[in-house]
C-alpha cells in the first residue's frame, strides 16, 4: 500500500512520463524548436462542440501539444481557442488543430495580435534560457 502511494505522489510531484518531442527515424517538419513545459489547458472548439481539459507538455513560437483524456472528434484545422498558464503567465491563444493522436492533439497558434506574439516570443526565450 506504501508503495503505491509513493508511486502516485511520485506520478503527480515527481517526473513525469513525457512522450519524445521528435520520434526517432521521423522527419521533422517543425518550424520552431519546441520546450517542454508543465501546464494545464482548457480548449474550446470555437463552434461551441467541444470543450476539453489537458495538459500542455511542449510549446514552441508556433503552437504546443496538449495531452488529454478526451475522446477528440477534430478534423485537422479545426478552429479552437485555448488558456493554459506556464511561469506565471496567461496565454489566451487562437489556434487550429494539426493532428489527433489517442491521447492528445497538436495545435498550431493562429490570429495572433502583436500583444500575444510577444508574449509567446517572451515565454520562448524563458524557456530556452532555461535548457542551457
Amino acid at each position: 500500500m506504501a508503495e503505491r502511494d509513493r508511486s502516485a505522489e511520485a506520478e503527480c510531484n515527481g517526473p513525469e512520463r513525457r512522450r519524445p518531442v521528435a520520434l526517432e527515424g521521423m522527419v521533422e517538419r517543425r518550424q520552431h524548436t519546441r520546450y517542454a513545459v508543465d501546464a494545464w489547458a482548457e480548449v474550446m472548439v470555437k463552434d461551441g462542440t467541444m470543450l476539453f481539459r489537458g495538459r500542455v507538455l511542449d510549446v514552441s513560437a508556433g503552437g504546443c501539444y496538449i495531452e488529454t483524456e478526451a475522446k477528440l472528434k477534430l478534423a485537422p484545422g479545426t478552429p479552437v481557442e485555448m488558456v493554459f498558464r506556464v511561469n506565471n503567465a496567461v496565454f489566451r491563444c487562437d489556434a487550429t488543430s494539426r493532428m489527433v493522436r489517442t491521447r492528445g492533439a497538436g495545435f498550431l497558434f493562429a490570429n495572433q495580435d502583436a500583444r500575444m506574439q510577444r508574449k509567446i516570443e517572451r515565454l520562448i526565450e524563458e524557456l530556452n534560457g532555461a535548457e542551457e
